[in-house]
């Protein structure tokens, strides 16, 4: 897949790692270039698994670590050789900081005309808020999402995993792939310029459309669904399933899977427009019937009336379902220090690929490795480097 393609992410915690994680597992070389201190990512405070962090453990899997003062000379001299053989410099420093260390695009491009650049900040390199501080919260608040997640009467909330900082990282491996065959069909490099917000604010999408197009405000409806019903999660007696009767049939599905023949007739109900201006009347009528038996029971009924539904899991049960298994979506790597990590590998499924399995780098794991096989430096050198503070090493 991208055998050769050699990627240096300057990128920490997960904004400037989540791309890195796609692209590792598609084959590209991804070298992380650290500082002493290490990727933020790797503070088990953060995420604590053992004397490690669950993040840096997911979001830095199949990469390499390299240990570099950009401050130093030798340092810089150091990451300015290793671009001249790169593809991309992957960063998500606030605007300005590659300027500041003289290894912004413009730089960076003398050094190599078909370095590809990408840029993940929160707000954008351009525009009043460019240097505003930015975390996913941030981004999340900022971008309307809050605004519409959560339920009616309660207070906006944000989505349960970091999405604003994974779409950043989404939209920057997206950009990374579109300039490495943009090059190959055209020659040159490119900069790209990715923001959080812009990312988030792009997946608004047809609540964003039809706000600028018609001015309807989108409102936070929990698990309901603001244009169907029934769309949501009903409690069962001992959990919740979810049903998604968007179609005709799926309704009528689930009137027969209810036992509520009347429902069919009822003038209230005849399609999805006049269920959704009865959706106070028909939802308590629907949760009353759900609360009657388990989720289990539920699940097994809505799936042989084909009704699109799920049971809300938990990780538990979500990674003892069979499917999970069989879909290939646990897997394991072995780590230095800890033994077996299990993970959730890549949801791509590539015929006549493997994925790698690799661990999570410890930190400066590789420095004497891609120094020695990529710029020659003996190993007498790297620790001399080492010892003066330039590189660090894992040993």
């Amino acid at each position: 897949m991208l055998e050769g393609v050699t990627i240096l992410e300057l990128g920490g915690v997960i904004a400037g790692n989540f791309g890195g994680i796609i692209l590792a597992d598609l084959g590209a070389d991804v070298i992380k270039i650290e500082p002493k201190t290490g990727d933020t990512a790797r503070n088990p405070q953060i995420a604590p698994y053992q004397d490690h962090s669950a993040i840096h453990l997911f979001m830095n899997r199949g990469k390499k670590s390299v240990v570099l003062d950009l401050k130093s000379e030798e340092g810089l001299e150091i990451l300015q050789r290793l671009v001249e053989q790169a593809d991309v410099v992957v960063d998500n420093f606030r605007p300005g900081v590659l300027t500041r260390l003289g290894i912004d695009h413009a730089a960076l491009k003398k050094i190599n005309p078909k370095i590809i650049t990408v840029s993940i900040t929160g707000f954008g390199e351009t525009g009043p808020q460019k240097d505003k501080a930015a975390f996913d919260l941030v981004i999340q608040a900022y971008s309307g999402h809050m605004s519409i997640t959560g339920e009616p009467d309660g207070p906006p909330a944000r989505a349960g995993v970091p999405l604003a900082d994974m779409s950043g990282g989404i939209y920057g491996c997206i950009s990374i792939l579109a300039a490495l065959v943009g090059r190959e069909l055209h020659g040159g490099g490119a900069h790209v310029d990715v923001a959080m917000l812009d990312s988030m604010v792009h997946l608004l999408s047809y609540d964003a459309l039809d706000y600028l197009t018609a001015g309807n405000q989108a409102s936070r409806h929990g698990s309901a669904h603001a244009h169907m019903v029934p769309w949501q999660a009903f409690p069962a007696s001992d959990g919740h399933v979810v049903v998604a009767a968007r179609d005709e049939k799926f309704w009528l599905n689930l009137c027969d899977a209810l036992g509520r023949d009347d429902l069919k007739s009822d003038p209230r109900t005849e399609n999805n427009a006049a269920r959704l201006v009865n959706r106070e009347w028909l939802v308590p009528q629907l949760e009353e019937e759900f609360s009657r038996r388990s989720q289990a029971e539920w699940v097994s009924i809505l799936d042989e009336f084909d009704i699109p539904s799920a049971p809300v899991n938990t990780l538990e049960t979500l990674f003892d379902d069979p499917h999970m298994e069989a879909r290939g979506m646990i897997q394991s790597y072995e780590h230095p220090t800890l033994g077996a990590i299990r993970y959730q590998p890549s949801p791509m499924k590539v015929a006549d690929w493997d994925f790698p399995k690799r661990h999570a780098p410890m930190l400066g794991e590789h420095t004497l490795e891609v120094l020695t096989d990529r710029l020659d430096y003996t190993a007498d050198r790297v620790r001399e480097l080492a010892v003066a503070g330039v590189v660090g090493t894992w040993k």
